[in-house]
């Protein structure tokens, strides 16, 4: 019986992108004969965001203030303990995210939800690339398998919208208020970017009841 996770999480959230890795860690260090089903699920956390994105810095310093510059320096420091690399100062805008959603839904599809979360997650943070832009979306989603063309017509198409609404709405029934929000197996739920271990605690105790009940 495999373990199933399900991630609500925002592309342009740095901590759901801490938070997933840490988990990743977590389901890593499982004995290889443990199956685990991750699930990303969609939720934006600026929707009203316009279509053509925000200054970052100046958002993030009027909602912030000079706190933002602390922040930064420690998720690096955070994110540096699982691989990841913060490059914050490369991102120009902050992107509505619907069509970022939408890709990953339409990944979903073909096999590859997984490696369109984190190649949007690294584009973003590491690569500065606006995942807002049609162009820019199908040049990442090429390097993890998907034919360019394709993702610009599905991207101008609208297809999605109505699956990824449907999905958000999932989580508003759910009443949750922000993420990264984890699920596992239906009904252990854990809000924010968890520590290794304490992902790994979840994941044990959850692995072992399932051994109790077949």
């Amino acid at each position: 019986m495999a373990l199933k996770i399900e991630i609500y999480s925002d592309v342009i959230c740095p901590w759901c992108y801490l938070g997933e890795s840490r988990l990743k860690k977590a389901v890593e260090a499982l004995p290889k004969t443990t199956e685990v089903e991750i699930k990303y699920l969609p939720y934006e956390l600026n929707p009203a965001t316009a279509e053509a994105g925000v200054d970052r810095k100046k958002y993030l310093e009027a909602k912030y203030g000079p706190r933002i510059k602390e922040s930064d320096q420690r998720l690096k420091s955070l994110g540096h303990a699982v691989g990841i690399d913060y490059n914050f100062e490369k991102a120009e805008r902050i992107p509505n995210t619907l069509k970022a959603h939408r890709l990953i839904w339409f990944a979903d599809q073909k096999g590859l939800q997984e490696k369109a979360v984190k190649g949007l997650f690294k584009a973003y943070f590491t690569d500065g690339i606006d995942i807002g832009d049609d162009h820019e979306l199908a040049s990442v989603a090429s390097e993890w398998g998907m034919d360019n063309a394709e993702v610009l017509q599905f991207l101008k198409s609208g297809k999605g919208i109505e699956e990824v609404r449907a999905l958000e709405e999932s989580a508003y029934n759910l009443e949750i208020t922000g993420v990264p929000f984890f699920i596992f197996n239906g009904k252990a739920a854990v809000s924010g970017a968890q520590e290794v271990e304490t992902f790994s605690g979840i994941l044990n105790q959850l692995a072992d009841s399932s051994k109790q009940d077949r």
